[in-house]
C-alpha cells in the first residue's frame, strides 16, 4: 500500500502510511490468494509456448503494485515461480515490487525470504506511486498484480484540504450526495492507473486486481473498523479533548468502488484500446481474525480478538488519524484504545470484499 515519501511537496501526513508490522497483520487480505491463483496459473498455462521459448536473457517479469513490505504476495510469487519452473527450468524470473513506502521493510522481508535464496531469480524495488509512469519497465512486465492497494486515492493529484469532513472520516461512510465527488475523484485516480499500468506491460501480459470493493450497503471491507474509528474520533470531540478543526481533518484518502464503477472505467474507449477484459467478478474473504473466537465467547479471547482488530485498523488509518491530530499527538493511542474497547464490547468481523478482475494487454495497443 501507499507509504511515505520524505521527498514529496505535498504534506506528508495526506500521503497514507501502514505501520512496520503490516504483513504480520494482514491475514484477511492474504486470504484472497486463493482466488488469485487459479486465474494466474490459468494464465501461465496459456502461453506455455512462449514461457519454454524464452532466451536465456531475457527475465519473466513480475511485478507487485502496491507491494508494502513484499511479505504479502510472497506466497503467491512463489507458487508463480515454481509454475513457470515446471515449464522451463532455466528461465530467469524479476520480481518488481512498487510502493511509495521507503524501502528498508522491503529489504528486511526480502533478506529472510525463501524467493531470496532461489536460484536465478532477482528483485528489485521501486520507491514510486503506483499512479506514475515507470519507464524502466515500459514493455517488460509479462505478469503484474495488485492487491488490497487501488482504493488509495493519488494523494498528491489534489489539495489536502480535499480529504475533510465534519463528521465522516471517509468517503463510504458519506450520503450518496457527498460521496459522488470522492467516486468522481477515485474514477480519474484508476483510468490513470490502467493507461500507466498499460505502457509496462508486454503484448499479451496480464494484470490481475484484487480491488477492495463495495458491494451494496454496509458490506464494503471493514467498515466496522471505519465506522468505529469515526465514533472514537466523535467522542473525543464531545469531550471537548478534539476541536471541530481537529475532527474535520481526520480522513482516511481512500475509496471503495463498487464492481459497476470499475466496469464503467474498463469500457471507456482509452481503456478497451489497451486491455481486453478476461473477467471480473465479486467475492467476500470472510475476517481471518473471528473464526474461533465467535464459537467461544471467553472475556480473554474477546478481548484478545479485540486488540488484534483494532491493531489491523492501525494499521492503515494512523498516518491519517495523526494529521488531525498533529496538535495533539498524545491523543493518538487514546483513539485506538477507544476502538479496541468497541470491539470488546460489540465484536464485529473485518471481512474483505473484492472484485476480483483480469485485464489482457492487447497486443500492438499504443
Amino acid at each position: 500500500m501507499p507509504g511515505t515519501d520524505p521527498s514529496d511537496p505535498a504534506p506528508r501526513g495526506y500521503t497514507p502510511s501502514m505501520t512496520s508490522d503490516y504483513s504480520r497483520i494482514s491475514a484477511t487480505a492474504r486470504a484472497v490468494d486463493r482466488f488469485v491463483e487459479p486465474r494466474v496459473a490459468t494464465y501461465i498455462e496459456s502461453i506455455r509456448e512462449t514461457v519454454a521459448g524464452m532466451p536465456p536473457g531475457r527475465p519473466f517479469v513480475i511485478a507487485d503494485y502496491g507491494a508494502a513490505d513484499g511479505a504479502n504476495s510472497s506466497r503467491l510469487f512463489k507458487g508463480i515461480v515454481e509454475q513457470l519452473r515446471a515449464i522451463n527450468p532455466a528461465l530467469a524470473v524479476r520480481l518488481v515490487y512498487v510502493d511509495i513506502a521507503g524501502p528498508a521493510p522491503f529489504r528486511r522481508f526480502w533478506e529472510g525470504s525463501a524467493l531470496a535464496d532461489a536460484e536465478n531469480v532477482g528483485a528489485e524495488y521501486i520507491q514510486c506511486s503506483f499512479y506514475e509512469p515507470l519507464p524502466d519497465l515500459a514493455g517488460r512486465v509479462n505478469l503484474a498484480l495488485s492487491s488490497t492497494a487501488l482504493h488509495w486515492f493519488d494523494t498528491r493529484a489534489v489539495d489536502p484540504s480535499f480529504f475533510r469532513h465534519p463528521q465522516c472520516i471517509q468517503p463510504n461512510q458519506m450520503p450518496e450526495g457527498e460521496r459522488a465527488l470522492f467516486a468522481a475523484r477515485w474514477k480519474d485516480d484508476w483510468r490513470r492507473f490502467l493507461i500507466e499500468r498499460s505502457h509496462d506491460l508486454a503484448d499479451g501480459g496480464l494484470l490481475v486486481l484484487a480491488n477492495l470493493s463495495d458491494l451494496g450497503g454496509s458490506r464494503w471491507p471493514a467498515s466496522a473498523g471505519y465506522d468505529r474509528l469515526r465514533d472514537a474520533c466523535a467522542a473525543l470531540h464531545r469531550e471537548g479533548r478534539l476541536s471541530k478543526e481537529e475532527l474535520e481533518a481526520i480522513f482516511v484518502p481512500d475509496y471503495f468502488a463498487t464492481p459497476d464503477e470499475m466496469r464503467a472505467v474498463i469500457e471507456t474507449d482509452e481503456v478497451r484500446r489497451r486491455f481486453s477484459l478476461r473477467s471480473i467478478e465479486a467475492t467476500t474473504v470472510p475476517c481471518a481474525y473471528c473464526s474461533q473466537v465467535f464459537e467461544d465467547d471467553e472475556v480473554r479471547e474477546r478481548r484478545m480478538l479485540a486488540a488484534s482488530l483494532a491493531r489491523v485498523v492501525r494499521a492503515w488509518s494512523e498516518s491519517s488519524v495523526r494529521v488531525g491530530l498533529s496538535a495533539c499527538p498524545d491523543l493518538v493511542d487514546e483513539v485506538y484504545v477507544r476502538l479496541e474497547d468497541a470491539f470488546f464490547e460489540h465484536p464485529e468481523a473485518l471481512p474483505y470484499q473484492y472484485c476480483l478482475i483480469e485485464l489482457q494487454r492487447t497486443d500492438g495497443a499504443s
